[in-house]
């Protein structure tokens, strides 16, 4: 238990730095796998099959977003109950979170399975991707309970104060997939069929760390039968607090949709490959964004449950600033260097290249200022305030930008679509900033959405 109290009684600029650093290392794992993935599947398969990868990937988000519904709201609610130091609720949060992600994942399964056809096609499938999709998709939907439970139980053990152990359980899953991407496509032969095995294989070998944590005994968490069973009030709570992470991943998966047919529509396909590479360079770049957010987590959450409403305070602090510091620097470089970067992806010679970094200079223009947004979020999922999280969740990625990637475009053409997600962006951050004022000087931290 010692971990765990260190959350309340450590500076919190170390506990920042002893959570959020192995965070970083393993979402930039992760990212630069995905990075490979691409490449291995480009160079080897061709490009139908990788055209494929892009068609199945909003799916992929969708699924995704059930696991990180649970693995959020019931991580929270954990640290919560840690922080009130009572191990017995402790107890019952973390075994209905298990039952409830083998719940969601058998209907997933099933719901998809059975219209896997229809939802590829739904997204963008075309005669020549639909079968390589579905050979892609059918694999990784076979191993979806993996990442499942490999995102409650990372999200559990940096509750319970190892962060490095979640380190090393990405980055086990990070390495093998790369090491198998090699010798299925690249030895092989095997196409996407191929990288989705190795993606599988990966998700458990994570797995497979965080699980024997827990059978050694070595987890202060202990999963009793009883409480496997649903509890109906606690899995609504989970929900509640875990639906933000749950609708900013579906509004994204739903705005990439919306954002490639106004690309393709107002640029043509130099648009969409444009697109392809900003994707990329920024997704890579926010993944540190991430992490500090998920070093943010258990902090704000034990000390809330604590009632040690100025510690809570300062971690949102040192955070967004840690958060902003890097953005900034990102976007110095980046606005800079933008053919430099682009070039990692796209021909120097290529026209496509002027209209990335077009887009590019476009597209961040609020980069320095996200942090506020993605940790806001995280800070009312970590203190139980799920309307508000909620809320905000669904602003920046739904709310917002999909109505402007409608009006926009019509008006300023290729330029409104480059312009809808910084302007969304902007008004998403300022309702956080709102209600992160109201919140962190109110009485006594309540929210007015939440109080509604």
């Amino acid at each position: 238990m010692d971990n765990i109290k260190k959350l309340g009684q450590e500076s919190v600029v170390k506990l920042l730095i002893k959570y959020s650093v192995p965070a970083v290392i393993a979402m930039l794992v992760n990212a630069i796998y995905n990075v490979v993935d691409r490449i291995f599947i480009g160079q080897f398969a061709g490009e139908e099959a990788l055209a494929a990868l892009t068609v199945a990937f909003p799916l992929m988000m969708i699924i995704f977003a059930f696991a990180s519904l649970i693995g959020t709201g019931g991580s929270a609610l954990l640290s919560i109950s840690l922080g009130q130091n009572n191990l017995k609720k402790s107890n019952h949060v973390f075994a209905n979170t298990i039952s409830f992600g083998l719940i969601v994942t058998g209907i997933t399964l099933i719901g998809v399975f059975l219209n896997l056809d229809g939802l590829l096609s739904l997204f963008g499938a075309s005669a020549e991707t639909l079968g390589y999709a579905k050979s892609y998709m059918s694999i990784i939907i076979g191993g979806f309970i993996f990442q499942m439970l490999s995102f409650i139980l990372n999200s559990s053990v940096r509750t319970e104060g190892k962060p490095v152990l979640s380190m090393f359980a990405m980055m086990a899953s990070a390495v093998t997939n790369i090491i198998l991407d090699y010798i299925f496509i690249g030895i092989f032969d095997m196409g996407v069929s191929g990288a989705a095995l190795a993606t599988i294989i990966g998700q458990f070998s994570g797995l497979s760390i965080l699980l024997s944590f827990y059978l050694r005994g070595k987890s202060q968490l202990r999963l009793n039968i009883k409480d496997l069973i649903p509890d109906v009030k606690l899995i609504l709570e989970i929900v509640s607090i875990g639906f933000a992470s749950f609708v900013s991943t579906m509004g994204t998966s739903i705005a990439m949709a919306f954002m490639n047919v106004s690309l393709s529509s107002y640029g043509g396909l130099g648009a969409v490959t444009a697109m392809g590479a900003i994707n990329s360079l920024y997704t890579f770049f926010i993944m540190p964004i991430m992490g500090i957010t998920q070093g943010m987590q258990p902090i704000i959450g034990y000390n809330h449950g604590a009632g040690l409403k100025t510690r809570v305070n300062q971690t949102l602090k040192y955070g967004i600033g840690v958060g902003m510091s890097f953005s900034i620097l990102v976007f110095v470089l980046l606005q800079a260097f933008p053919t430099t970067f682009i070039g990692m992806f796209l021909d120097p010679s290529s026209e496509t290249i002027d209209i990335a970094v077009n887009g590019l200079r476009i597209y961040i223009a609020m980069l320095p200022l996200l942090s506020i947004n993605i940790m806001g979020v995280s800070y009312f999922q970590s203190t139980a305030k799920g309307k508000t999280s909620m809320v905000l969740g669904m602003l920046r990625q739904f709310v917002i930008l999909v109505p402007m990637l409608l009006v926009l475009p019509s008006i300023l053409g290729l330029s409104g679509v480059w312009l809808a997600v910084p302007l969304s962006d902007g008004l998403a951050i300022l309702a956080t900033l709102v209600l992160l004022v109201s919140d962190t000087r109110g009485r006594q931290g309540i929210n007015l959405l939440d109080a509604a």
